[in-house]
């Protein structure tokens, strides 16, 4: 690189002079712009000329630099490393006292569980009892009363059974008194209608002829 840039300011060198010489018998104004722009441009060219750097100059600064960077990317991985390391073991300790806490958390809350599920039994326990006994009551008076009711059932019962009873009675010794009349009047009926076939018959024997 820096050999093609010295090539090309030797070349503008020449030229430079060439021109130097062709327009010595010219002296207008716009030649010798040009002519002092050409100047400054060689000069700039000139001043840069020494800080231009070659391939292997670019080669030795690649290689310096992918070393440190290799370097640096190194120890950045051993730093990060080093800090997920510290991180890992914070975190663990973090979540083993967190799972402490919830333990003791979940054990404060077991137990709370517990009593209010005991006092909850006691409290459905007494509650069972005292409905029971309510319920004992209220069956033994309904039985009192159900007793109480069919015995007046019963008493009624017995009552209008006495009274069908007894009208039975009053009916079967009417029909008995009406039978005993009637029969007797069948036989006084029966002993007239006899006696007076009879003597019809004796009346008729009298007068027929023999």
């Amino acid at each position: 690189m820096r050999q093609k840039v010295q090539m090309k300011m030797g070349t503008l060198r020449k030229i430079d002079s060439r021109i130097t010489r062709f327009k010595v018998g010219h002296a207008d104004a716009r030649h010798k712009h040009d002519e002092m722009r050409l100047h400054e441009r060689i000069a700039s060219v000139e001043a840069v000329l020494p800080t231009l750097a070659t391939k292997e100059d670019l080669a030795r600064e690649f290689g310096t630099v992918r070393a440190e960077t290799h370097r640096e990317v190194g120890g950045l991985r051993s730093e990060m490393h080093q800090e997920f390391g510290t991180v890992r073991q914070e975190m663990h300790q973090e979540f083993g006292k967190v799972r402490q806490e919830m333990h003791r958390g979940l054990g404060k809350v077991r137990q709370e569980m517990h009593q209010e599920f005991g006092k909850v039994r006691q409290e459905m326990h007494r509650g069972l009892g005292e409905l029971r006994q309510e319920m004992h009551q209220g069956f033994g008076e309904l039985r009192r009363e159900m007793h109480q009711e069919f015995g007046k059932v019963r008493s009624e019962i017995a009552g209008e059974i006495a009274s069908v009873r007894s009208d039975m009675h009053a009916l079967g010794a009417g029909l008995h008194r009406e039978l005993h009349v009637l029969t007797w009047r069948l036989i006084g009926t029966i002993v007239t209608v006899g006696t007076a076939l009879v003597a019809a018959t004796h009346f008729l024997s009298k007068i027929s002829p023999p």
